[in-house]
Order: structure tokens, then sequence, then C-alpha cells
């Protein structure tokens, strides 16, 4: 997490979608707000939704307009204009793997302002047009076979799941510092910076195949060497004595109101 070592570095600071973002100002032509048809600047350059062109939602009009010195020229409609400011001196991160190929070429690094987080941008490298944003593959699911031992137990999305107690790191309140990914991020919820790195934030309903929320809470594991987040509604604590339920991957235990599910995340993640 070093900051540079000398000089200033002015960077737009911006949100679009439920994303922050931080843009070098030197890859900055202009800031307006869009004409009064909102979908052109002075009825020369098309405004495009940056949300929409990384492979998210609509945003909501008017917004702000910014035009990108790249070619072609490209300008862009985002939900709001935070700031111009030197960034230099705020802790800096690299993104974690498995984020998916496309976020990847487009940002590699992300700054801690005021205690928010913001994706570090590559103007070069944004799309033009929607469609060219893919989210991370689909982890193949992979279930506990063995009955587990210690555990912590947490609710997300109305399912109890479980982790192995020697897997589990902390549990910590999603923070402001938290940031949503662009686009469709698959299973994961988004990152947060802990300690001296980003750590993903999946949503374990979403490595089921279902959709991917976050949520108040965050497990924080170390699994094979790997950090990582799972998003949870409400954690019920420390349970031992599991016995299986029937079903693959379930087990129950005594005080805890129903069946628990155990991703075997070390074959996931291997």
């Amino acid at each position: 997490m070093p900051p540079y070592e000398s000089g200033r570095r002015l960077c737009l600071l911006m949100e679009a979608g439920d994303t922050r973002f931080s843009v070098e100002a030197t890859s900055v032509m202009e800031v307006a707000a869009p004409g009064p048809d909102e979908t052109s600047l002075r009825g020369v350059l098309e405004v495009k939704d940056l949300s929409v062109l990384l492979g998210g939602e609509p945003e909501q009009t008017p917004g702000m307009v910014v035009v990108f010195d790249v070619s072609p020229t490209l300008a862009v409609r985002v939900r709001s204009i935070v700031e111009v400011t030197d960034v230099a001196p705020a802790p800096h991160f690299l993104l974690p793997t498995g984020l998916g190929d496309t976020l990847a070429a487009l940002s590699r690094s992300a700054v801690l302002h005021k205690e928010r987080l913001y994706l570090e941008i590559n103007a070069e490298a944004l799309p033009h047009e929607p469609g060219t944003v893919r989210p991370p593959p689909q982890l193949p699911v992979r279930l506990a076979e063995l009955t587990p031992e210690r555990s912590l137990v947490f609710e997300s999305q109305g399912r109890l799941f479980g982790l192995p107690l020697s897997w589990v790191s902390q549990v910590v309140m999603r923070g402001p510092a938290f940031s949503a990914l662009p686009g469709k991020s698959g299973a994961v919820a988004g990152v947060m910076p802990h300690g001296q790195a980003l750590w993903p934030l999946y949503s374990a309903p979403a490595l089921l195949g279902g959709a991917s929320r976050a949520e108040d809470f965050l497990v924080l594991a170390e699994v094979e060497g790997r950090s990582l987040g799972l998003c949870a509604s409400r954690v019920l604590g420390v349970h031992p004595r599991f016995e299986p339920a029937g079903e693959p991957g379930e087990f129950i235990a005594p005080g805890v109101p129903g069946p628990v599910l155990f991703l075997d995340l070390r074959r996931m993640f291997s």
C-alpha cells in the first residue's frame, strides 16, 4: 500500500451507478452538465452512461458529463462528481485477483480517500459501447462432505451457512470504505480494505448461482492462504456438535434453528 513517493497526482473522483471511481485529471477534457435533451453535450457529443458501458443499469438523469481525452473522444454520464484532489498521499491498494478479466484491464488498483474507496480506472481502457464487460466465471459449487467441527453460523438472504472456525479471521460491519464493483460482478458483492489489503467480498447465495447482494456484516476468512469475505445479514455465533441433515452439504446442530449449508471453499477456490 505504498503512497506515491513524490509529486502531486490530481484525480477526478466521481460516482457512477453504485461504484466510486478515480481517474487521472490529465485524462479528462471537460466536466459539464448535459444538454437540454440529456443525451448529448452541446448537441455535438453523444453522452453514454458510464454505468451501462460497464455492464450496469442506466444512470439517473441528468447527472454530470465527463469527457475523456481518448480516441475517439468519449463523453459519459456519471451520477455525481465528488471532487478533484491530490491522491498521492492517500492509501493505495492493488485489486485482488478473481474479479474478472474485464475489470483487470480497466482497473488494477483503488485509492482510499476520506474513508471512501475509489476504483482507479484507465480511461484508455473504457469501452465505447455496452456489452463488452463480462463478469468473472462462475466458480464450481463444492459442498462439505465431512461433518464440520466448531463453526461460525451466519445467515445470508434468508439461508443459514457455516464456516469452520479455523478459517474465520474476523467478523466486521460493512463500513463506508466498501465499494461495489461496476456491472455484473458474478458472486462478488464488492471489495473493502482491511488491514493492508483489499478483500473480495462474496455473496454465498451467489456462489450457488443466486443473486449477489451486499449485506450489513462481513465474515472475513483465510482459506488456503487466500483472504476473502462472505456477506451476512446476521451472525448466529459459534456452534459445535454438527450432524448430517440428510441433504448434501447440510448439517444441524443444537441451538441452531435450521439446517446449515457448508460450502467447501477450499476446493472451490483451489
